[in-house]
């Protein structure tokens, strides 16, 4: 039966961006993770995890965005009731019970969600827990008749690199056997496909074996192998066996198994000396010539004679996923002979055969990704008695350093390659120049990101010319030496480095008792690139408040920008600033229409500049905050880039704001920060301001259409929430296009879901 676990009540406040959990230490920032259990017992599954009746005891894990483990608890019901504070961000929520190991006897339930925790805010997650593993179990006849005539028997299951064999005789110290009342669990297959081999040894010595495959396995699916001796009579010295195979192929399979134990008549292959398909780690240069021939010889006649495979990059190459050689057809021989196979002519009457897989070998590229090749020869007599050659190889580049690909910004790229040994190649680095250019420059090699994982190495390759071709190539000592060069990938860089008028703040006008962050009053009729309330709260009935104003005194260089929070006719108002437009202020329901956004192509790293901030106690809320009244006032400051075909309306009496999640695929690229700290209690600070850089975060490589800068006294002030008094400066704003400009960590958080 299907499990599910429901992680409840994540209580946190809804934030309308997220913010570095690093940069946050008040108890604001934090909120309450409360976990529960229900079982959903109409669900019909395949897989039982044993008693139905049990309580399963699970593993929960609360992991948050960097990887780390911040809640841990082996028994979900030791906590039922009891709260664990978390600090507000993304978090993947993971419940298990279980192995995940392929074991005898041992299921795996496990499930994932994520989920996002805002400040002083419930949050819901509900995992949906399933059985990860295949079962497998078996059936074997008990009779004296049958046992008396076999001295052993098994069924081996190999599901990808896992093996567990179920035994007549399993051994007492070794957990990959088990006898045939135990239960296999298998982790899933990568490639769908679980083998089983049986293997029977009578009471003479003789053995006899037989290896098939299961196709399209998936998880929470349960074979079940009942073997049963149907009528028997002699064939050639033979022993015919009907084995039934029952359980979730729904229908009953009837195989005719040929024991015959006379061992000089099986079939067999052996090749040619230079050649051995069965070694470990086969390596071949590209273009390798040396011969490759298997022979095969079956002295009952051959029934078949195939090649097979079920890889992908094979199958891309030309080669048929099963090419039969008795009797071959006049269209698979063309194939063969197209793809450099060649062998003798086999029919029904033929005991032996040859095939030369040399040309086919040597005109194969080299293996995608650092994955090998995989293929089969199987031999079947008359008898329906075989022998298999499986046979792995990896085609490798006859140059240490292969070019990979580029990933181009506008002013760097980050340049890629690989190498094919176990550590990197001495000198390995890469030769770059603009495509118009004759002179190649060469990266210093001790300046490579190496990763012995993957065997590729990656280089960021800064100060390129933006809208520019280039051409780039990887190189070694040895290939240099050789006078060996690899390909050459070209990349264009972006086209261009934008920026957002009066960053600085420096341009000002009045209009009214209005401010307005333009130099021309015309601009405020035509369109504003800088907006913010004051046009809505500057003439009411009257009354006057203008929130945001320029500052000439506290300042870092020219002006900056003043935003303090205040009220006006009983209703909040912070102060803000935003690039787009103030549309119009609403009575019914009160608030304000605001079209945000600006036009904007570029793809900038991050954001940078100066803030100075004055926080008071929260005085005003509405209803839905009024849990937040005496804490801290928060400011915000935030950029996104978004693929709007036009400015976002927002309107706050509706509570229509734009969604920041990553669940809007409209959203490029988003950064912000939140912070309750007074920084003109800083010592060192200038004139009260703190730098800051918001990085980025890129969630796709979409071109952007608009962009989204915005700061505010009172976070919450579009809820009519904060505290009267608040004051945020800003000033000097600039968008980064340099990474050399950035630390590591932020550099790491702007291409961490893209690269």
């Amino acid at each position: 039966m299907k499990r599910f676990i429901i992680l409840a009540n994540l209580i946190l406040g809804v934030l309308l961006c997220s913010c570095n959990r690093n940069e946050l230490t008040e108890d604001g920032q934090y909120g309450y993770l409360f976990v529960g259990v229900s079982d959903s017992p109409d669900v019909d599954v395949q897989v039982k995890s044993g008693d139905e009746d049990e309580e399963i005891a699970y593993k929960v894990e609360v992991i948050d965005e960097n990887g780390n483990v911040d809640y841990t608890v082996d028994d979900h019901r030791t906590i039922t009731g009891e709260p664990v504070k978390l600090l507000m961000g993304k978090y993947t929520v993971k419940a298990s019970n279980g192995s995940e190991a392929s074991v005898f006897n041992t299921p795996y339930w496990a499930g994932e969600n994520s989920v996002r925790i805002y400040a002083e805010k419930d949050a819901t997650v509900k995992i949906n827990c399933t059985m990860k593993k295949v079962k497998f179990s078996v059936g074997f006849p008990e009779e004296e008749e049958f046992t008396s005539k076999f001295k052993s028997y098994e069924l081996k299951v190999t599901s990808g690199e896992d093996v567990l064999t179920f035994s007549s005789s399993p051994a007492a110290d070794d957990p990959s056997q088990g006898s045939f009342a135990d239960t296999a669990y298998f982790r899933v297959p990568s490639d769908g496909i679980l083998k089983y081999t049986l293997k029977m040894i009578n009471t003479d010595g003789a053995q006899y074996s037989e290896t098939k495959e299961i196709p399209n396995v998936s998880a929470a699916q349960h074979y079940h192998f009942e073997f049963k001796l149907g009528e028997r009579e002699e064939i050639d010295g033979a022993l015919v066996l009907n084995v039934m195979l029952d359980g979730e192929y729904k229908k009953e399979i009837s195989h005719d198994i040929l024991l015959n134990f006379d061992k000089l008549a099986m079939p067999s292959y052996s090749h040619n000396d230079e050649f051995d398909p069965e070694a470990d780690g086969i390596v071949y240069p590209l273009g390798n010539a040396i011969t490759k021939k298997m022979i095969f010889n079956a002295p009952r006649k051959i029934k078949s004679l195939v090649i097979s495979h079920l890889d992908a990059n094979l199958l891309e190459a030309g080669l048929p996923q099963v090419l039969e050689f008795v009797n071959i057809s006049e269209e698979r021989r063309q194939i063969a002979t197209d793809l450099g196979i060649k062998f003798t002519e086999v029919t029904e009457e033929s005991v032996s055969a040859e095939i030369d897989i040399t040309d086919f070998i040597k005109n194969l590229p080299i293996s995608p990704d650092n994955e090998p090749y995989a293929m089969a020869f199987t031999v079947i007599d008359s008898h329906n008695r075989y022998a298999r050659c499986d046979f792995e190889f990896a085609i490798v580049s006859d140059i240490q350093a292969e070019t990979v690909s580029a990933f181009p910004w506008s002013g760097f790229s980050i340049l890629k390659g690989r190498f094919f040994s176990k550590t990197a190649p001495a000198g390995v680095t890469f030769q770059y120049k603009k495509k118009s250019d004759a002179d190649w420059t060469e990266v210093p090699s001790d300046k490579m990101n190496v990763d012995l994982n993957t065997l590729t190495y990656t280089y960021l390759l800064n100060g390129l010319d933006v809208n520019t071709e280039y051409v780039f190539r990887a190189t070694s000592d040895k290939d240099k030496a050789d006078g060996k060069t690899a390909g050459e990938i070209e990349f264009r860089t972006f086209a261009s480095e934008g920026t957002v008028y009066n960053l600085s703040f420096d341009d000002w006008v009045k209009v009214g008792k209005a401010w307005y962050a333009t130099s021309n009053s015309a601009d405020v009729t035509n369109g504003l690139i800088w907006d913010s309330a004051n046009e809505g709260t500057s003439d009411i009935l009257g009354q006057s408040l203008v929130p945001t104003t320029p500052e000439e005194t506290i300042k870092i260089s020219g002006k900056a920008v003043r935003m303090e929070s205040g009220e006006l006719l009983g209703n909040f108002a912070a102060g803000n600033i935003y690039t787009g437009d103030f549309g119009s202020a609403t009575i019914s329901p009160v608030g304000a229409k605001l079209k945000w956004g600006t036009p904007f192509a570029s793809r900038p790293l991050a954001l940078r500049g100066w803030y100075r901030y004055e926080p008071v106690a929260i005085n005003r809320t509405s209803s839905a905050y009024s849990h937040l009244n005496g804490q801290t006032d928060f400011c915000q400051i935030q950029i996104f880039l978004t693929t709007w075909s036009e400015q976002f309306e927002i309107s706050t009496g509706d509570n229509r704001f734009v969604d920041t999640s990553e669940n809007n695929p409209e959203i490029i690229a988003w950064g912000g920060i939140v912070s309750q700290d007074n920084t003109t209690d800083n010592e060192g600070n200038v004139n009260g301001y703190v730098k800051f850089t918001i990085p980025l975060e890129y969630r796709n490589l979409n071109q952007p259409t608009y962009i989204v800068i915005s700061g505010a006294a009172s976070r919450y002030g579009d809820y009519f929430t904060g505290g009267l008094g608040s004051t945020m400066y800003l000033d000097e704003l600039e968008l980064i296009y340099d990474p050399e400009e950035l630390t590591p960590e932020e550099f790491k958080i702007v291409m961490k879901n893209i690269y």
